[in-house]
């Protein structure tokens, strides 16, 4: 036994190990793939940044013409001068075409080089002329939807002292913007203009998103944990049951021998007196002998009947053979079957039937073992003189039977355990605990099956009441 259970807590252990590590190898990948994940979407989100800002420049770009044109005119008609709107246009159109591979600052610092030198302007574009705030808010979700990513986000421009140009965001959101991942690039910065300008990219609940974007995985991993614990501590519990099963069984299989061995010893050795001619027997010693081989007899009768309900337990599903009687008669059966034994200990069973609907649809035999079962309980387990009352009462569609005792009793969280097959009420002692553990188990699994219940009610000290609801015989006694 002591090697069992170390083998047990070996498995534990060891399974436990297993388990911790399995949990530390989920937290480590799920880290580990937040981070390559959240180090991928910031690359993504620069990448982005870029296109946002081209596209931008871009479109600064498309809207030059519209204030070049203007400014062209202007001075031309204040200086009355020479060139021709046409030639220059198409001038500026040419160097553009040659410049179709060159970038948005190299195409601009041409093409305001030219009219700079050719109209000795000072050419500076006005943003506020050049771009709008939806423009640009249409630009940043077109970028960011191209690389499918679904942002909350908020954008400025600014200078290099950081004065807001365009935003879209109000002072009363200047508490999300704390909080949120900022993305910057330089925005116009060649020697067109003034200064260059920052464009920003506030991005909100930035690692929130991620982690969102993990949700099912996230979901499939705890509900894989979850099993695999359950499962252990299932497991656990079940080996822990079958060891005390084991225990249980053990127990009962020394107990069992023990019983047995002693009235066959005591039946051999009464059948050598009765055999050996060298012993004179008066009438009064021979009756003595035969008394208790039929005593002993009985009593092995007995044994047998248990490990019957052992075997019928185990079987789970007895036949039944169902008759329809009255279940007042059985209880009186099974009260004289026991009542000698109630009689050597001075001990009284009362009646106390009171049921109108008595008749019920069950298996004479096995419900008469119920009844004897709970009486011979009632002997076994008290330290008084027994006193048993048994009565019954209508209920609805059936009868109640309640047997009441005046035994030790039963703490409350043995109650549901006395039902188990093979528990026995610990008393610190197993030689001191009567019985094998299956007499309330047969009674559970015979009540059962004829769909009724049972259940104890108990306290340490003040007995035992069992109460049995059969459903009772639609035939009505006259």
């Amino acid at each position: 036994m002591k090697e069992i259970k170390n083998y047990i807590i070996t498995i534990i252990i060891l399974s436990s190990i297993s388990l911790l590590g399995f949990i530390i190898l989920q937290y480590y990948w799920a880290t580990h793939n937040f981070e390559e994940k959240k180090i991928n979407v910031q690359n993504v989100i620069k990448l982005c940044n870029q296109e946002i800002i081209e596209k931008l420049e871009l479109q600064i770009l498309e809207k030059s013409s519209n204030v070049i044109l203007p400014t062209f005119n202007s001075i031309s008609a204040y200086k009355n001068s020479p060139y021709d709107e046409e030639s220059l246009m198409d001038s500026i159109t040419e160097l553009v075409s040659d410049m179709e591979d060159q970038n948005f600052i190299s195409k601009r610092k041409k093409i305001v080089d030219i009219i700079n030198r050719h109209l000795s302007l000072g050419l500076n574009f006005d943003l506020d002329q050049l771009l709008e705030d939806d423009e640009i808010i249409e630009i940043i979700t077109q970028v960011l939807h191209s690389h499918e990513l679904k942002l909350d986000f908020f954008y400025s421009i600014t200078d290099t002292n950081g004065i807001i140009l365009f935003s879209n965001f109000k002072k009363k959101e200047n508490e999300l913007i704390a909080n949120a991942t900022i993305f910057s690039d330089k925005f116009l910065w060649d020697d067109i203009y003034n200064e260059s300008k920052i464009f920003s990219l506030y991005v909100l609940d930035f690692e929130k998103s991620i982690i969102k974007s993990f949700t099912g995985v996230i979901l499939i991993s705890t509900l894989l944990i979850i099993i695999v614990i359950g499962t252990f501590i299932y497991s656990i519990r079940v080996i822990n049951n079958q060891k005390k099963t084991t225990q249980i069984r053990t127990d009962f299989i020394n107990n069992m021998t023990h019983e047995l061995k002693t009235p066959i010893a005591t039946i051999g050795l009464a059948c050598e007196a009765l055999k050996d001619k060298n012993i004179s027997l008066n009438v009064k010693m021979e009756s003595k002998f035969l008394n208790t081989i039929d005593h002993e007899n009985e009593r092995l009768g007995k044994l047998v009947e248990t490990v019957l309900q052992n075997t019928i337990s185990d079987k789970g599903t007895p036949e039944l053979k169902l008759e329809i009687f009255n279940l007042e008669d059985i209880i009186n059966k099974a009260i004289k079957s026991i009542e000698i034994a109630f009689d050597k200990q001075n001990g009284r069973i009362e009646t106390d039937f009171m049921a109108l609907n008595k008749i019920v649809e069950a298996d004479k035999l096995h419900i008469t073992n119920v009844i004897y079962n709970l009486l011979d309980n009632s002997l076994k387990y008290t330290e008084k003189t027994p006193h048993v009352i048994i009565s019954t009462r209508d209920v609805i569609g059936g009868i109640v039977i309640r047997m009441k005792d005046n035994g030790i009793g039963i703490a409350k969280n043995n109650h549901e355990k006395v039902f188990e097959k093979l528990y026995r009420v610990p008393t610190g002692d197993v030689h001191n605990v009567k019985g094998f553990g299956l007499g309330l188990s047969y009674v559970k699994s015979i009540i059962e099956l004829h769909q009724g219940t049972i259940k104890v009610e108990s306290k340490i000290g003040y007995g035992s009441t069992f109460l049995l609801n059969l459903k009772s015989s639609k035939i009505i006694e006259s």
